[in-house]
């Protein structure tokens, strides 16, 4: 919860205008379903909704069942089974997109209460405080936070009829130098709701920039050791100066930044690492660094660079192998194969 940083802005919003919400988690499916367990919607009283729990298949009746909710004060456990008799084409003709069976719990949150639960879920969220929210689908108000990790977004006991949902905030990302590309790279990062940050030295450049959450005009280059005493999960040196490039990645190196990245080619990397190391070879074996960056997806525009960079953070970020979803259905059938 709270990982795209459009779900903090929705329920800052609607806290202003003093709207009442319904938050909506998928807590198990079966079968095909385009969206799984710990995804999340809400929906304020005024029919204004964010997220999706499904491929649009039943988001219109999510959205009225909302407003009845918000007048119960009670919380609902809903089932939408979705799964076809046969796969004839008139089965699959009846519009409906996936063929799977999908379960939902819709609990009301209330602008006069400061949202209960989820209110102190977002207050953990902006102050990077991990844990992780646990509710109950039969006992009306019963909410607690535990600090004990778990591996899913979202475990649902029915035995206990209890929810176990992961607070997470905003992936972070940290762009070094506001030159070309930058701000394809910022509007990329933020479609995929990643908090935003960007730096430079040059006012002349942070000007332009439009689309940053932050921006860091940095008197010297150093001052970039004071902005990474703040988390960042992910940066990108993009300033295309060698000795500010230089300065910028010897600072990340020795964070705890999960992922690196430096535009140009390898050569001229390999020689920014020279002037502040003697021993290059250690230091570009570095698991966290990549350049060149991004994947190769063939593209040469801003537009098409920035999506492979953002492919390959997001890839890392999930510890995958990025592979076509075809290919890899291909791999496990033959991995299957007697």
């Amino acid at each position: 919860m709270f990982a795209h940083k459009d779900f903090i802005n929705f329920l800052q919003q609607s806290k202003v205008d003093k709207k009442d919400i319904v938050c909506i988690n998928v807590l198990d499916t079966e079968g095909s379903a385009y969206r799984k367990s710990g995804a999340t919607m809400m929906v304020n009283s005024d029919g204004e909704f964010i997220g999706v729990v499904s491929g649009g298949c039943f988001e219109e009746d999510i959205v009225h069942c909302a407003k009845d909710l918000l007048s119960k004060h009670k919380g609902k456990y809903v089932v939408h089974d979705l799964r076809m008799k046969d796969n004839t084409l008139d089965s699959w003709g009846k519009g409906v997109g996936c063929n799977g069976l999908i379960k939902l719990w819709m609990e009301p949150f209330y602008c006069s209460e400061n949202y209960g639960s989820i209110g102190i879920a977002l207050d953990h969220a902006l102050n990077g405080i991990k844990k992780t929210l646990i509710r109950s689908t039969e006992t009306e108000g019963f909410y607690g936070f535990s600090s004990e990790e778990q591996q899913g977004e979202i475990i649902f006991d029915e035995v206990s009829s209890l929810i176990y949902q992961k607070i997470n905030a905003p992936y972070r990302l940290l762009i070094l130098g506001a030159g070309p590309g930058s701000e394809a790279l910022l509007t990329m990062a933020n479609t995929l709701g990643w908090q935003t940050s960007i730096c430079d030295s040059r006012t002349s450049n942070l000007n332009h920039v439009r689309s940053a959450d932050e921006t860091h005009l940095l008197n010297n280059h150093e001052e970039v050791h004071q902005i990474l005493e703040q988390h960042f999960d992910a940066a990108v040196v993009m300033s295309h100066n060698f000795t500010s490039d230089a300065i910028y990645l010897e600072a990340l190196l020795a964070s705890d930044v999960s992922y690196i990245g430096i535009m140009g080619p390898q050569k001229r990397t390999r020689n920014i690492i020279d002037s502040f190391s003697q021993d290059s070879e250690t230091v570009l074996m570095d698991k966290r660094l990549h350049n060149p960056i991004g994947l190769d997806l063939g593209g040469e525009s801003p537009e098409s660079i920035a999506l492979s960079i953002c492919a390959e953070i997001e890839a890392n970020r999930n510890r995958a192998t990025p592979m076509s979803l075809r290919e890899k259905k291909r791999v496990i059938i033959h991995a299957n194969k007697p």
